[in-house]
């Protein structure tokens, strides 16, 4: 173990953001524990231990730092995106989606959740409502965006089927 009690609370998370960043989890979730472990309160440690969790499939332990996070700042719309897919992980649909149109009071045109609501309103059976998200972030996301070609795959796979949810839209769903 490392002497973590050298560093100061920024420096060690950004050792940690680091260690994330190059996916050393382990080494990462280490430094955001000891940190925990001296009751620091941070939003930017609640954020890194709420992905890192998610991560990890610890799924409680990522709503629990999220929701610490959200209560003190509930502008952070990453994390409240972050929330919803973890909701939705957790196939507590009406909660992720209650996260999501939170964000979307804020941003309304937040790419992520435009494209992943979309995708939650196709597995409850809303392809009306989910075509309309899907136009909309294609209407307002820049062309290079990472969700507008996934969006428009989406589309087509819709129009050529009459199956709403499919293999492509279950994989493309599991990108975060």
């Amino acid at each position: 173990m490392q002497h973590l009690d050298l560093f100061n609370t920024d420096e060690l998370l950004a050792l940690a953001a680091l260690d994330l960043e190059k996916e050393n989890l382990a080494e990462g979730l280490e430094k955001l524990k000891y940190l925990t472990s001296k009751e620091i309160v941070s939003d930017e440690l609640d954020s890194m231990l709420g992905s890192v969790y998610a991560k990890l499939q610890l799924l409680q332990n990522a709503v629990d730092h999220y929701s610490a996070l959200l209560n003190r700042t509930p502008s952070r719309l990453h994390e409240r995106f972050q929330l919803g897919m973890v909701y939705r992980e957790l196939n507590e649909f009406e909660k992720a989606a209650e996260n999501w149109d939170a964000v979307l009071e804020v941003e309304e045109n937040y790419p992520p959740v435009l494209f992943h609501k979309a995708l939650l309103l196709l597995a409850v059976d809303d392809a009306k409502e989910s075509k309309v998200l899907l136009n909309r972030l294609l209407e307002t996301a820049d062309k290079d965006n990472y969700y507008v070609e996934r969006a428009q795959g989406v589309l087509e796979e819709l129009d050529a089927s009459d199956d709403l949810v499919t293999p492509i839209s279950r994989k493309l769903d599991s990108v975060h």
